[in-house]
């Protein structure tokens, strides 16, 4: 593919940043006290002067991952996943640079624990992908560019938006082909609320307005790993559950600047349970491309959710759920009577609305209907 000139340019307003970037950046946050402070909420052992050494010694995004995100990380498997399992990350790993595509439950999770895992097993970080919804301030994205995110701009006009996926769609292909690194995007714009896994049409669109008109080849050179992460406990449930009834109340939902950015620490802090990450490459041969585009769009998006699905870990809680939900006992042997009454009476406890109560359940139960009727 063809890089001109202009294309390259465009991308400094989606890439990570250059050494030259870095070099401003690290010098800038050792003189932000808010930076510091939001530090010193997640390591308060460590002083002023401390961040400050750290800071110093840094060099490119994979030190200051290491000095800042890895710990963070660690701390938050030490102290709220019960265990963490990872399966067939060697196998796809092996075979050089892939483009990681993930089911959505957590904002810094599901792309955090990746990078954790791909650091602690030898292999090289991954470019994270970054909606600017959640550069709320100058601190959140001098951090976001130095953990080694590139943006996905998802306001503007028609036109806008349109320019934006062309350029999302080159940036990904030339990092994957000419800058030779990995890459991980969501499966579509923001969390999954409901329990339902999708992958957006315009996702596997964005993905394919870089490639020539052989639209298989296309789709092959990315090397698509899809990643099915699955938490026991699902994190921010209450807020995803509060967020869906607004909309359907009054049709819309307005977050406050700074209510990402607290989920994400939410999302760190609260109890997960057991978490898994599962990774599975795409097989093109596996999809139909014999129809016309639109078909052919909404054919991969199913293989992609398939897999998904297929290895979506359910735990206890997915079970119960289902069987509240559905008034049933149909999944009674993958829990106890008295886990299904405990776990009920968590359900109650976070909220006295019945509304609210049916959409934590549903958030649990619907990957169990998805791997029953979709796999």
């Amino acid at each position: 593919m063809s890089m001109t000139k202009e294309i390259l340019n465009i991308f400094e307003t989606i890439a990570p940043y250059n050494q030259m970037q870095i070099e401003e950046a690290l010098q800038w946050l050792t003189t932000n006290n808010q930076f510091k402070q939001g530090v010193q909420y997640f390591y308060p052992s460590w002083s002023n002067d401390t961040i400050v050494e750290k800071l110093r010694s840094c060099h490119n995004c994979a030190d200051f991952q290491v000095n800042f995100i890895e710990p963070m990380i660690k701390s938050l498997i030490d102290n709220s996943i019960s265990n963490l399992e990872i399966k067939g990350l060697e196998d796809v790993c092996k075979d050089g640079n892939h483009l990681f595509i993930s089911n959505h439950r957590d904002i810094f999770l599901d792309s955090g624990l990746l990078q954790y895992t791909l650091y602690h097993r030898g292999y090289p970080f991954t470019e994270i992908s970054l909606g600017d919804n959640l550069i709320v301030d100058e601190v959140m994205e001098r951090v976001a560019k130095l953990n080694n995110m590139f943006t996905v701009f998802r306001t503007g006009t028609k036109f806008e938006l349109l320019q934006n996926a062309k350029n999302l769609s080159a940036y990904l292909r030339y990092s994957l082909i000419h800058k030779n690194v990995s890459s991980w995007i969501a499966q579509g714009n923001g969390r999954t609320k409901d329990g339902n896994d999708r992958t957006f049409p315009g996702l596997v669109r964005m993905l394919l307005m870089s490639g020539g008109e052989d639209v298989k080849q296309s789709l092959q050179d990315l090397q698509i790993v899809i990643s099915s992460v699955s938490y026991e406990f699902e994190p921010c449930a209450m807020e995803k559950a509060i967020e869906l009834q607004t909309r359907e109340k009054t049709g819309t939902y307005k977050k406050s600047k700074y209510e990402n950015i607290n989920s994400i620490i939410r999302g760190i802090e609260e109890p997960k349970g057991d978490v898994c990450l599962h990774f599975e490459q795409l097989n093109v041969e596996n999809i139909d491309f014999s129809g016309d585009f639109k078909s052919t769009i909404k054919a991969i998006a199913k293989e992609m959710d398939r897999l998904v699905y297929k290895n979506y870990h359910l735990y206890k809680t997915n079970y119960m759920s289902y069987d509240l939900l559905y008034e049933t006992d149909e999944y009674s042997d993958f829990y106890t009577s008295g886990d299904k009454l405990s776990f009920s009476n968590y359900i109650k406890s976070q909220s006295d609305c019945f509304d609210i109560q049916h959409r934590l359940l549903k958030i649990y139960a619907n990957p169990v209907l998805n791997k029953k009727n979709r796999c």
